[in-house]
């Protein structure tokens, strides 16, 4: 009887850790369209970028490259390496899901741990130019929440959608 229990326990907790790597992976991945699809022509953005002067908005579009280019090299590497673990894993279960949880911790880990110039911070002079700042930073804040619920949302409904 015991044996049974423990199986079940362990066909649970691996149950739970496969639905897991979808949940993850797909969030991830939607994230990262909702993200995407977002600009930087906002009030916030707008309003930061006409106190800053010429030397300043240089700099900020120096930033703002950079950071772009580190983002695509860290999804470039994150789709190579899950590249690498479909063709060493290609009957593996929840491959699909497994893939997108690769691709997209390899790439926010990438971007977080690759060195970056100074913050556009340093090279704020005013009060109203680093409140401006922070507005965009709250911002941004807003908008990854937003793109994780939008991420976990589409996988509930891509859930029940397949469940029907």
């Amino acid at each position: 009887m015991e044996y049974i229990n423990i199986t079940l326990i362990i066909y649970i907790i691996n149950s739970i850790m496969q639905v897991n790597y979808c949940l993850i992976g797909v969030t991830l991945f939607f994230a990262g369209i909702y993200m995407s699809f977002q600009n930087r022509d906002t009030e916030h953005f707008r309003r930061f970028y006409n106190l800053l002067d010429a030397s300043q908005k240089n700099k900020y579009e120096e930033i703002v490259r950079e950071r772009l280019m580190i983002y695509i090299v860290g999804s470039l590497l994150g789709m190579g390496l899950a590249y690498y673990y479909y063709s060493t894993n290609k009957n593996d279960n929840y491959l699909l899901c497994k893939l997108l949880i690769i691709t997209g911790v390899v790439k926010l880990g990438f971007y977080y741990l690759f060195p970056k110039s100074p913050l556009m911070l340093y090279s704020l002079t005013s009060k109203e130019q680093t409140d401006a700042w922070a507005d965009i930073y709250t911002e941004m804040k807003h908008r990854w929440i937003m793109a994780l619920a939008f991420g976990l949302f589409s996988y509930v409904f891509l859930t029940l959608a397949l469940i029907k």
